[in-house]
């Protein structure tokens, strides 16, 4: 097949947990498929993200990246524009004109068997490739994060933003899931809330998954009563779950085990929580290998409150012979039972109680750690799921010609769904 990608930047580089699930399930497609790759270029690292990607076999076309709403101050100073716009603020801040033309400029000299959109909020772009088959990644149901900001805010300001963002997100995705040939959610949950608020019946599951061998290079060396959080800290779900647990969590655990630690692993913490830091809390930062500091750690915990999709970390955890506490939304959409492969717990009270209690618990934190990695092996390895990409492409091209056979029955797109503009 002749595939035509749309992303927001390279995977190659597996630095987030989007960029590991796109690069494991995609690498393999490109041996056997033309992949031309369109995404962002920006920073020092593109160009080893670039010759990573022709190695493995992707075509690469990378335009420069416009940033629209990079900081707190200029989203804000945006935000009565952007709440007369019908884009939502996180569709708007990675639409580029220059991206735009790009779009334009392939499919019009190229041709393509479909176009894979890898990320919901790139689905903004498909008015520009009709009629070509057309698929969404997605890799959470993103209302439902804007949903749960407004559902959790304190600040009446967030709470505001939280609940208009989610009316226009819920009316983006409505528009662009209905429109588009076929689709992909991470989990069960996900699929079925998607076919059941959107009408649509065209999704399948393609679950996240992780690269087991690569987590047995390391040993395990816990140091004692130590935590970590694994996440991204410039993503607003993993600064909620930190928040959350060192405000409300934490201090109970420390009343009872002054004795703990708790590491945060991940890139771009915000300054304001740095002030955090002290002899019990620390931030990494950006690492290059993040299993080590998971390895050294007593206990995952994944306090998440806001968020879809499903769990990379956890499913690291388990792969790296780490036992998980988890509230039972951030374990949403896995393969889990509470106390055979993890423990769930979702009132502060609660949580710092079971988090003792493994802490006091080696036998109970064993049985968890070969549970877990049970679990892993037996389901979520990225060698059994990347052959699920390429059954939707082929699903996604039967469908379209089914549609297509029957386009004056279907509801006209309109590029009206889906404005191009950018302030």
């Amino acid at each position: 097949m002749d595939v035509l990608l749309l992303d927001e930047w390279l995977p190659a580089i597996c630095n987030t947990g989007k960029s590991i699930r796109t690069w494991e399930l995609l690498a393999p497609a490109a041996k056997k498929h033309r992949i031309t790759y369109l995404a962002h270029v920006d920073g020092s690292t593109q160009p080893e993200n670039v010759r990573k990607m022709e190695a493995a076999g992707f075509e690469v076309v990378c335009v420069p990246r416009r940033r629209v709403y990079d900081s707190l101050p200029a989203m804000l100073l945006g935000a009565i524009p952007a709440m007369l716009d019908r884009l939502p603020i996180a569709v708007r801040r990675h639409f580029s004109p220059d991206y735009a033309a790009a779009v334009q400029k392939l499919v019009t000299e190229r041709k393509f068997d479909l176009v894979h959109v890898e990320w919901s909020h790139y689905g903004v772009y498909l008015p520009l490739v009709e009629p070509l088959p057309t698929f969404i990644c997605t890799h959470n149901v993103e209302f439902l994060s804007w949903r749960r900001l407004y559902e959790t805010a304190r600040n009446p300001v967030w709470m505001l933003l939280g609940l208009h963002e989610f009316r226009k997100m819920y009316r983006f995705e409505q528009n662009a899931y209905r429109n588009v040939d076929r689709l992909s959610a991470v989990s069960g949950p996900d699929a079925e809330l998607i076919r059941s608020e959107f009408g649509v019946d065209n999704v399948d599951v393609i679950p996240n998954g992780v690269n087991i061998a690569a987590y047995d290079e390391i040993p395990n060396e816990p140091k004692p009563n130590h935590l970590v959080y694994c996440g991204s800290m410039d993503a607003s779900v993993n600064q909620d779950a930190v928040e959350y647990f060192l405000r409300r969590i934490f201090p109970l655990i420390l009343a009872r085990k002054p004795e703990t630690t708790f590491c945060v692993i991940g890139r771009h913490p915000p300054a304001s929580f740095l002030k955090w830091q002290n002899d019990h809390v620390t931030f990494t930062g950006a690492l290059p290998d993040v299993r080590r500091a998971l390895k050294e750690a007593t206990l995952e915990i994944v306090p998440l409150r806001i968020g879809g999709g499903s769990r990379l970390k956890i499913l690291e955890a388990f792969a790296a012979n780490v036992p998980v506490l988890s509230t039972a939304l951030g374990a949403e959409g896995l393969d889990v039972k509470h106390d055979t492969n993890i423990v769930l717990a979702d009132t502060p009270e609660d949580f710092a109680d079971r988090c003792v209690e493994l802490l006091d618990d080696p036998q109970r934190r064993n049985r968890l750690i070969t549970e877990g990695r049970r679990t892993v092996d037996e389901r979520y390895d990225w060698s059994r799921l990347s052959p699920l990409v390429e059954n939707a492409w082929t699903q996604t091209i039967e469908t379209a010609k089914r549609r297509r056979s029957f386009v004056m029955q279907e509801p006209e797109r309109s590029a009206a769904a889906y404005p191009l503009k950018d302030d």
